[in-house]
């Protein structure tokens, strides 16, 4: 019996990724020329090339996991280079990109202003969220989402304990609101570093995070064979 359900479900999986097109090679392509850039210095000799992968992926819907980290990449690496001139104390040459306070956030407008490739960027695909969770779940998919292919992302407040748990979470914004319970039930099993405020651990409110549904978690949930090597 279990045998049988396995293979109807092989059979319904198969069957769901061949009615959903699954990210092609110029994804992969795309998302390899981003990794290529990203070891590029000085960032000068890298922001054409930004710029091009930027307005070949917003051209197509499964291409919003390379242009979200296009946008990210260029926009985050723009933001270091210039960090002084924008009245930010820059962190040290061996400061991981993803360890940044979110000062980023308030200068958004400046960047797309500056850097006109950032104009095709949603702002989602340029924010930090202040606090970066330790653990992350990855949200399920409703099945209504794959079938009508909706992507975007929700951001959410969220109420963390002095352990590091998730007491709360509220989205306070979303591209659709059928991303509403999945990133609830997902943000709910973040774990986050626990907080040592003099000699005892807090608790912390309103922790922005955000959770993106692409193109290519769709991809995936609907039996897509994904691979970003």
């Amino acid at each position: 019996m279990i045998a049988f359900l396995l293979l109807l479900l092989a059979c319904w999986l198969e069957a769901a990724a061949d009615d959903f097109p699954c990210p092609d090679e110029q994804s992969r392509q795309l998302l390899a020329k981003i990794r290529e850039l990203n070891r590029v210095h000085p960032l000068g000799k890298a922001t054409s090339g930004y710029a091009r992968v930027i307005e070949q992926a917003s051209k197509r819907a499964m291409d919003d996991l390379p242009l979200r980290s296009a946008c990210r990449s260029l926009a985050t690496r723009t933001f270091r280079t210039n960090c002084a001139a924008y009245g930010y104390e820059c962190p040290s040459p061996g400061a991981l990109l993803m360890e940044w306070p979110a000062q980023i956030n308030d200068w958004i407008p400046e960047l797309k202003a500056n850097v006109p490739a950032l104009g095709s960027c949603p702002d989602a695909y340029i924010r930090t969220d202040p606090k970066l969770p330790v653990l992350r779940a990855k949200p399920a998919v409703p099945r209504e989402v794959i079938d009508e292919k909706i992507t975007g992302w929700a951001i959410l407040a969220l109420d963390v304990d002095e352990y590091g748990k998730v007491v709360n979470a509220q989205v306070t914004s979303s591209t659709s609101s059928q991303f509403t319970a999945p990133a609830l039930e997902a943000a709910r099993k973040f774990r986050y570093e626990q907080e040592l405020v003099g000699n005892r651990f807090v608790a912390a409110k309103s922790v922005s995070a955000t959770i993106h549904f692409s193109y290519w978690l769709l991809a995936e949930a609907a039996g897509c064979s994904i691979s970003r090597e």
